[in-house]
């Protein structure tokens, strides 16, 4: 993902340098839940609705908490489904062959940016 993507109004989500390299973030809270699951791969940054299609909830087993050991793939930690984090393809689990449902970043002078009004689970 990068500058470019979605269509619509946009809203400031991070600046790039809160996100660590390697790692991934709970963004945008709402009451005890992240709507986002974002992780940065060196200056590329991957947001995707913090919903398993396995049954909708979200998977991180703790705040910021959504890749697996080595880093190598977002893990929903209810039910062990693994994702591909640049495509979100599930490739192994309950949910095997669904897909999170992606959120367009765009990148601008250090600042993370997503659409203003997100994609949902029943789109």
């Amino acid at each position: 993902m990068g500058a470019g993507a979605g269509a619509g109004p946009d809203r400031f989500l991070c600046r790039l340098a809160d996100l660590p390299d390697g790692a991934s973030r709970g963004l945008l809270r709402e009451g005890f839940e992240d709507r986002l699951c974002v992780v940065r791969q060196g200056e590329q940054v991957f947001a995707w609705l913090n919903d398993c299609p396995h049954e909708h909830r979200p998977m991180e087993y703790r705040q910021d908490q959504f890749l697996s050991g080595d880093g190598g793939h977002i893990v929903c930690y209810a039910h062990s489904a693994h994702f591909d984090i640049r495509t979100g393809h599930c490739f192994a689990g309950p949910c095997t062959g669904q897909h999170l449902i992606e959120v367009p970043v765009r990148i601008d002078n250090g600042e993370v940016f997503v659409p203003a009004e997100l994609p949902t689970p029943f789109d």
